[in-house]
């Protein structure tokens, strides 16, 4: 491992102090609405689907959306600020006097919230068969960051990094105890699948054409092709890992990109970036990431140049 000057040293403990600061404030109430916000969205548009308010493609199919009144069933007093931004951030609803209830109910605890809502209109009640539900955990994200720090400057490699911050940012939600009534046990897939990162993410690749999906696969298959192009290009210099090697490291480095955003996203780290709702913490907690991240920035860099050399 190349020599860290002390000044970067300095930076990055003082960056893990301010990660750290950042994920214990990330746990208040600022993150809880941002992360309810998320869940609240996605439950309308469901129950707008279920109203026949809206059809499979996202359609309006009324003149104009829906007037409901918010209520709140329990909970914390922040419930109907945030069930009733979502419902006229909708195209499906409008927020007002109106014999249409929309009655929220929320679950709050230590490591969690749980959100139903239920759309009473003219004597039928409809809601979505299970609650949503997300978990406050920026700790698990903040934390496997800064392990990912530490495998990057001993390894002098980013993709070492990136790779060991996913794996344990997805270890470290899968070990911690929740409440059984309000997390029931999931699958990884499961989990993925229904999270704040992948669940819009899959609902929009369902909702692309056949043609888009062409359009998709033809940009990734170009992107590889330059990629072995360029290597192709290089091939034979100083420092060449060669393609297959390279290809793992890229790939590896990727997987880890990914898993740990999605840990980030699931923990509500990302919600604690809503500056909508005052959540602050978040950014605190990643501008201490990206300080503590720049000894192994350093030390990757540093090896790069060196290869030449060799």
């Amino acid at each position: 491992m190349a020599s860290i000057p002390r000044v970067l040293v300095v930076a990055a403990l003082l960056g893990v102090i301010l990660a750290c600061l950042g994920a214990l404030l990330a746990q208040g109430t600022a993150t809880r609405q941002a992360a309810t916000h998320g869940l609240a969205r996605r439950s309308i548009d469901e129950l707008a689907l279920l109203a026949g308010l809206a059809d499979d493609e996202g359609k309006l199919l009324r003149d104009q959306p829906m007037a409901v009144e918010v209520i709140a069933d329990g909970g914390p007093l922040w419930v109907l600020d945030v069930v009733g931004r979502a419902a006229e951030q909708s195209r499906w609803f409008t927020v007002g006097s109106s014999p249409h209830l929309l009655r929220g109910e929320v679950i709050d605890e230590r490591g969690g919230v749980a959100l139903q809502l239920h759309l009473w209109r003219g004597g039928w009640e409809l809601r979505e068969p299970t609650p949503r539900r997300v978990r406050i955990a920026a700790w698990a994200a903040v934390l496997a960051g800064l392990l990912g720090a530490v495998a990057a400057t001993y390894a002098g490699r980013l993709s070492v990094g990136l790779a060991t911050a996913g794996v344990f940012g997805q270890l470290l939600l899968a070990v911690d105890p929740l409440p059984s009534e309000l997390f029931p046990p999931e699958g990884v897939f499961s989990a993925w699948s229904s999270g704040p990162l992948f669940g819009d993410a899959i609902a929009a690749i369902r909702a692309m054409s056949p043609l888009q999906v062409a359009l998709a696969a033809a940009v990734v298959a170009a992107c590889l092709v330059l990629v072995a192009f360029d290597h192709r290009r290089s091939r034979g210099q100083g420092g060449d890992l060669g393609l297959g090697w390279a290809g793992i490291a890229a790939v590896f480095g990727s997987f880890g990109a990914i898993a740990w955003l999605e840990a980030a996203s699931r923990g509500s780290l990302l919600a604690a970036c809503d500056l909508r709702f005052g959540a602050w913490a978040g950014w605190l907690a990643m501008l201490g990431l990206i300080v503590a991240w720049l000894p192994a920035i350093r030390v990757a860099r540093e090896a790069w140049q060196a290869k030449p050399a060799r």
